[in-house]
């Protein structure tokens, strides 16, 4: 009983940590840079083109509800 328990601890703990190795990157979202690193000029294109897509999908949706 007792070789049992340890062999199914042993079995458990490898199997565990094969599931771990493979799960955990899908699970870990790409890490973003901090907004002190990008320059200004970056952020005013970024929110330049937010701008510009959100006005495209503003009159794409429009257009459906007419």
């Amino acid at each position: 009983m007792r070789s049992n328990f340890w062999q199914g601890l042993f079995w458990g703990g490898m199997v565990g940590t094969a599931l771990g190795l493979f799960i955990k990157p899908m699970v870990d979202r790409p890490v973003r840079k901090p907004l002190a690193d990008y320059k200004a000029e970056d952020v005013v294109a970024t929110t330049r083109n937010f701008m510009r897509e959100a006005r495209r999908s503003r009159k794409k949706l429009l257009r459906r509800v007419d």
